[in-house]
């Protein structure tokens, strides 16, 4: 019976077991296990098919990771949007971030006076725990999952520094020694794997596993003939499936972009459906005079990032899916963006930006608003639909590899479009694919005939609602 977490550093150590007892036999990792890669000495990269079949591998990059320069490090951090720790930059507070699988075990103020050993085995200040409700706990444990995704890690220590102004900085990454796990809060955190997969196991054989539902959050923003934006907390302020979103504008709190915030589905058709349903709504709700250009994308407007936010629910959060979403999801849609949306990217649209919603599942936020193309828009329905579906069997992964890592955030289009073909072949390959090609294609044949996606004109028509 599946459920047992094993630690990699050289040989295979069962370090949890959730459907077998510890003392079991076994000669390692089987279908619907966990593998935890530990540091330099370990196989290097690695997916499930490395390890005998359907098995999550944590910290697949470890071994790579350890063989970075400092430099090499904080040029990816920099690049995915983490703030560095300049050298000449004086650290006021100091916190020791331990994250298991892009999920924090522990925040920590490190204070000074005296030594300890710590999970990285070597030694650390020592630290008094962060609660939760500290304003702070927050924003660290994103820059520290933000910082750790650009590593390719899902295993983690990150050391975040504050300088005093309010802004935090990535100090140091580092790795648990295979010790560290073996003791502490990093075996709970395998004991709690273990269990949480054991559970799946046992849902997925009596066939009560929860279904996939797709949600999403785009924006939008009304631009006047003169190209200023109006607010559109003028309109929409008062709900119904459409909201607005808080942004600082010469320091105070504002209100200018649009948030349509659809009822979810378990189709692309059906969440587009509903998201048509609000377009609607929000037209009627928006005058026609004077004139206003409803418009999406990536960077429509000077100064105004959008994003188009993807909701799963009914699917565990995992490295490997926010991978698999990088690499079939944002990958192509960057494909098709102007050149100009690049400007999004780093501070918003780095990979792998996820978060947890409060009634279960998770964000993926790392896209433009789709809602300028309905094409895109059902391509990355479909798309992320068949990332959650077929997490297990989506072995090629493009986001892995440093060439379309840097396309991406340089918006070089010719060289991203390299990982295409092996994308497509990748997809069709798996069987949920036959049931949603026919939203898919139509956006790789977009890509292979070299469009891009108007983000400059109202997108309202292409929706099939009323100017």
């Amino acid at each position: 019976m599946a459920g047992s977490v094993w630690l990699w550093d050289g040989k295979a150590c069962r370090l949890s077991a959730g459907g077998v007892k510890p003392g079991d036999a076994g000669a390692g990792p089987a279908d619907g296990d966990a593998v935890i890669i530990a540091g330099e000495s370990s196989l290097g990269r690695v997916d499930s098919s490395a390890c005998g079949g359907r098995v999550l591998v944590l910290n697949g990059g470890a071994a790579a990771f350890s063989a970075w320069t400092r430099d090499q490090i904080d040029r990816r951090l920099r690049r995915s949007g983490a703030a560095v720790l300049a050298p000449e930059r004086k650290a006021i507070r100091r916190f020791d971030v331990s994250m298991f699988h892009l999920l924090p075990l522990a925040v920590e103020k490190l204070l000074a006076g005296g030594r300890a050993p710590d999970a990285a085995g070597g030694t650390a200040e020592r630290a008094a725990a962060m609660p939760e409700e500290d304003a702070r706990y927050r924003p660290i444990v994103r820059l520290a999952a933000r910082a750790l995704h650009a590593c390719g890690l899902d295993n983690g220590i990150v050391e975040i520094a504050d300088d005093g102004s309010g802004k935090c900085f990535v100090a140091a990454v580092r790795l648990p020694s295979s010790t560290a796990y073996r003791a502490g809060i990093w075996r709970q955190a395998a004991a709690a794997l273990a269990a949480e997969l054991h559970a799946a196991e046992l849902a997925r054989n009596a066939g009560s596993a929860p279904g996939i539902l797709l949600g999403a959050d785009p924006e939008f923003v009304l631009l006047a003939q003169n190209g200023r934006i109006v607010s559109a907390a003028r309109y929409l302020a008062d709900g119904h499936g459409a909201g607005c979103d808080a942004v600082l504008v010469g320091g105070a709190v504002k209100h200018p972009i649009a948030e349509l915030r659809p009822a979810p589905s378990p189709t692309p058709d059906g969440l587009a459906r509903n998201l048509r349903r609000l377009l609607r709504d929000a037209a009627r709700r928006i005058p026609d005079q004077p004139p206003l250009r409803w418009a999406a994308g990536g960077m429509p407007a000077a100064g105004f990032a959008l994003g188009g936010h993807i909701h799963l629910s009914g699917v565990p959060l995992t490295g490997r899916l926010l991978r698999q979403l990088d690499s079939y999801v944002a990958f192509p849609l960057a494909m098709i963006e102007s050149p100009s949306e690049r400007a999004r990217r780093p501070r918003y649209g780095a990979l792998g930006d996820f978060r947890l919603q409060p009634h279960g599942g998770f964000e993926y936020r790392t896209l433009p608003s789709w809602l300028a193309s309905p094409l895109a828009a059902k391509a990355a329905f479909a798309l992320a639909l068949l990332c959650a579906r077929e997490s297990e069997a989506l072995g090629y992964l493009p986001s892995e590899e440093e060439r379309y890592i840097e396309a991406y955030y340089m918006g070089d289009r010719e060289t991203l479009a390299g990982c295409l073909e092996p994308l497509a072949a990748s997809m069709a390959a798996v069987p949920s694919y036959a049931e949603l090609a026919r939203w898919i294609e139509p956006l790789l044949r977009a890509v292979r005939e070299g469009r891009i996606w108007d983000a400059a004109g109202d997108f309202r028509a292409k929706w099939r609602v009323d100017a």
